[in-house]
């Protein structure tokens, strides 16, 4: 009786994403595809250990982390411990057309990488998180890549403006950031919820319109990721220009670099 090969195109795959606010955790592929959003805290090894036992675990990973140095040693410790096969920053395929390559945050580009999943054309992608970015990616490249990264913006992210104010500001309180807050404050803090909020999508706005106009992009779609998405959703939208939420961006782009080659294992 012949034995058929296993499906590598639907072979589980975990992607873990670890920023400085939060762990996205992803299974791509199998039975059971599922996504977890776990604090980026102590304790987060046992949160995704539990999250893990939930279910059938991968026998392969790919981890993308530019968080705290010791949860990664830690979120390590555990995926090759429970996992055959973990890929710490597999190659991307992406050229990379900037100054210093090396100094890129690796989630910039698995975020690029997968909005190359999603589009076809050129692309911006916003990562509203703990900072912004803003970043431009197209799927014209050197042969042997996928397209280019071609660079891009960083810019504080909500809870970074509201903690700049009320750090800077000696009678200035801090508020809490809030997607939706008027322009118009009729107090302290209100005015403050709308320089945060408010001004926030104004950068957002600009740097996309910019970033489009320096690369020569005529219609860019617009690929928006991260934990302060909602500050940025209508406001693009409202610009009129085709927009996809995609909050698991990295994931994605974790997953595509595993499915283009075999990635590097071990830690960094």
């Amino acid at each position: 009786m012949e034995t058929k090969p296993p499906n590598r195109v639907n072979a589980p795959l975990l992607t873990v994403d670890l920023g400085n606010t939060t762990c996205h955790a992803r299974i791509f592929g199998g039975d059971r595809p599922r996504a977890a959003a776990l604090p980026a805290r102590e304790g987060l090894g046992s949160a995704l250990a539990e999250w893990l036992d939930a279910g059938p675990v991968p026998r392969s990973a790919a981890v993308c982390a530019v968080g705290d140095a010791a949860l990664e040693r830690e979120l390590h410790a555990l995926l090759t411990a429970r996992i055959a096969t973990v890929a710490v920053d597999p190659d991307p395929g992406l050229h990379l057309d900037v100054r210093s390559p090396a100094t890129v945050g690796r989630d910039r580009l698995f975020a690029a990488r997968g909005a190359l999943s999603l589009f076809a054309g050129p692309t911006i992608v916003v990562d509203a998180g703990t900072a912004l970015t803003v970043d431009a990616v197209t799927p014209e490249g050197p042969p042997g890549t996928v397209g280019t990264f071609l660079g891009g913006a960083i810019a504080p992210g909500p809870a970074l403006l509201a903690e700049a104010l009320a750090r800077g500001g000696a009678r200035l309180p801090m508020v809490a950031p809030r997607p939706g807050a008027a322009a118009l404050g009729k107090a302290t803090e209100d005015a403050l919820a709308a320089g945060v909020g408010v001004g926030f999508e104004g950068t957002v706005l600009r740097l996309v319109e910019r970033i489009a106009a320096e690369c020569g992009f005529d219609a860019p779609r617009i690929a928006l990721t991260g934990g302060a998405l909602e500050f940025a959703r209508g406001a693009l939208i409202d610009s009129g220009r085709p927009v996809q939420v995609e909050p698991e961006l990295v994931g994605l782009g974790l997953r595509a670099a595993c499915d283009r080659s075999t990635p590097r294992a071990g830690a960094r």
